[in-house]
């Protein structure tokens, strides 16, 4: 009874380490850091050739055999595999379009995906604005570069010169002529009707696209392939990028004017901040 009970015993033993060592398999475990940026572009550095750099670092398990990158464009309800790769990066061309990153590391026949899920899509915004010699305390806007929101600031205080990136103004003492948007800059310089309102400082040099017809019509290339404009004159509605090349990190924004009355000198209008800096996508 005994030798029986042993070797039951030992059997059962035998079974358990048997299951444990066909267990343990192929060990993995999933991408971590997964993160986005701008990647190269064409010869022309047009819109349509922008791409995204995704980029991650090895599991704690180990090399992958393989890693998977799925997009999920703006439009689209769901992940598509867009590439596969050995390497920790992958270069993917949305042809225009934006939207989120998943990665998957695959051993064997198990794949794990990783925790972060980074986007192109902007970040949009809304603002009523007044020329400047309506109201100094609300002509002024410019967006956040760690959330991407947008927000109103005063263009009397020049503490406000690290975070204005445009205003409005019809560019002329008084108020009731055409409206534009106007690089910060400038307002010493060209700009009449801020004689005595705005303080000389340290204000963003930015430049902003010519008029496009479309909010999916490109709107703006980096320089030199195109031209930027210290200010550009606003109408409603109407649709044109920025480029923020006052900082060390590049970024476009896309704005929309959706209206304007030139008599009280008020503009209510929207944009879309790409968080991502260099990045040229432009679909929201």
């Amino acid at each position: 009874m005994k030798r029986m009970i042993a070797a039951v015993l030992i059997g059962c033993a035998a079974l358990t380490l048997f299951v444990v060592i066909q267990g343990c398999g192929v060990l993995g475990g999933p991408p971590t850091g997964v993160a986005v940026s701008a990647g190269p572009t064409g010869p022309d550095s047009t819109l349509s050739d922008s791409t995204v750099v995704i980029s991650w670092s090895t599991p704690a398990e180990g090399s992958a055999d393989k890693y998977r990158v799925f997009f999920q464009a703006l439009t689209d309800s769901g992940y598509a595999v867009v590439g596969e790769t050995t390497s920790n990066a992958f270069v993917h061309n949305p042809h225009g379009m934006t939207g989120r990153y998943k990665v998957a590391a695959v051993f064997g026949q198990d794949a794990y995906e990783g925790a972060e899920k980074p986007t192109t899509v902007p970040v949009r915004s809304e603002a009523t604005l007044f020329e400047i010699n309506t109201d100094s305390s609300h002509c002024g806007f410019g967006w956040t570069r760690d959330s991407g929101i947008g927000k109103i600031y005063s263009m009397i205080d020049s503490a406000n010169c690290a975070f204005v990136d445009f205003y409005v103004s019809d560019l002329a003492a008084g108020t009731g002529g055409p409206l534009n948007i106007v690089s910060p800059n400038k307002a010493d310089t060209i700009d009449s009707g801020a004689v005595g309102i705005v303080p000389r400082a340290a204000w963003k040099a930015n430049g902003f696209s010519m008029l496009v017809s479309a909010e999916t019509v490109p709107s703006y290339q980096p320089p030199p392939n195109a031209t930027y404009f210290i200010y550009t004159p606003v109408a409603q509605p109407c649709l044109f990028g920025a480029y923020t090349a006052g900082d060390t990190l590049k970024h476009y924004a896309f704005i929309k004017v959706d209206s304007v009355n030139a008599v009280t000198g008020k503009v209510w209008l929207q944009t879309w901040f790409q968080l991502v800096p260099d990045l040229k996508l432009i679909r929201h």
